[in-house]
């Protein structure tokens, strides 16, 4: 247990200074006025924090936490070191509190619509199968709650059923959909969207080991100073994922949507690519649902989730592997 007294001239002071110390964990014991100020006494409970059982005697290192489950999640050893020492320098009682700082240092989310719409359009670009599709319908489903005008626009004219997928799409949230070859008639699609719109575009699913490719995808981007975002899936392996990261910021990219959350044991792949293509996170796709299935998570849950396999024996099978975030029963994963 972690004594600490914090003193504010108000009570809302105080309090915030309680958060910014130890956290939303912290439970109070005590209040006093003391003269014109207020008193708060807090503590932190180190088995509430660390989600362990009081009758659980196995002590858990918190740096020992962490170590463990970014090795279970294969990131990479200079990666993992560098993890491990900024959270050193947080606080050792709380590995998740202290994962989470070292990762908010590390990997900054910049959400693609953080309540305001983006100044430019979004392409989305990635290996083929990587969830754009979906990722394009759940970005307009936002943009839809929240009363934007909102176009969708294919480029993807060579998978069977893409520009059927993205049409049946727009029509159930009621906004219009263009379908572009090149870079004449993705102008054009541009340019009949009404004013302050936001535009989504879907790619074809590209190799980037092509670098035709790469100069296609940046040739349309260019045409229509659209801002081109990685889709990634979750679970792949950590060396092709930042190699690819790595030829995707050559040609551009600056964000990454992480997708298939929930249907992944290890994240190792993601932190590599967003560590070789210098990325920030912009979204992260947590279930098949196109209204609610894409979130900017906090870098706390990225956290939680990284340490569940350390942190919730009781939810490990008998191999160890992490507890994944809840799965959908019903839906194309993305």
């Amino acid at each position: 247990m972690r004594l600490r007294s914090f003193n504010a001239p108000t009570m809302t002071e105080a309090m915030a200074l309680v958060k910014a110390e130890l956290g939303p964990d912290a439970v109070i014991l005590a209040t006093e006025q003391v003269g014109k100020a207020v008193k708060v006494t807090a503590a932190l409970d180190r088995d509430a924090i660390l989600g362990v059982s009081l009758a659980d005697s196995t002590p858990i290192d918190p740096l020992d936490a962490i170590a463990r489950a970014l090795d279970f999640h294969r990131v990479p050893a200079p990666l993992a070191d560098r993890l491990i020492q900024m959270s050193g320098s947080y606080l050792l009682e709380c590995p998740r509190q202290a994962l989470a700082a070292a990762l908010r240092s590390r990997f900054p989310i910049q959400p693609l619509t953080d309540r305001q719409k983006p100044p430019r359009p979004i392409m989305l670009v990635g290996l083929p199968g990587a969830g754009k599709t979906a990722t394009l319908a759940k970005l307009i489903a936002r943009a839809r709650l929240r009363d934007w005008p909102a176009i969708a626009i294919t480029c993807d004219l060579v998978k069977a059923g893409a520009v059927e997928q993205v049409g049946t799409y727009a029509k159930a949230l009621q906004v219009p959909a263009y379908r572009a070859k090149d870079a004449e008639m993705l102008r054009r699609a541009v340019a009949q969207a009404p004013v302050d719109s936001f535009i989504v575009i879907d790619t074809v699913g590209s190799n980037p080991l092509d670098s035709g490719d790469l100069e296609h995808l940046a040739g349309l981007a260019e045409s229509v100073r659209a801002e081109m975002v990685l889709v990634m899936a979750t679970g792949g392996c950590v060396a092709e994922s930042a190699e690819l990261a790595q030829l995707y910021a050559e040609g551009g990219v600056n964000r990454l949507i992480a997708t298939r959350i929930d249907a992944a044991r290890r994240l190792g792949g993601i932190l590599s690519a967003c560590e070789a293509g210098r990325f920030t996170f912009a979204e992260f796709g947590v279930s098949p649902e196109i209204a609610n299935g894409l979130e900017a998570v906090a870098a706390d849950r990225l956290a939680a989730w990284l340490l569940r396999s350390t942190l919730e024996p009781a939810g490990q099978g008998a191999t160890g592997m992490v507890v994944s975030p809840p799965r959908q029963a019903t839906g194309t994963h993305s």
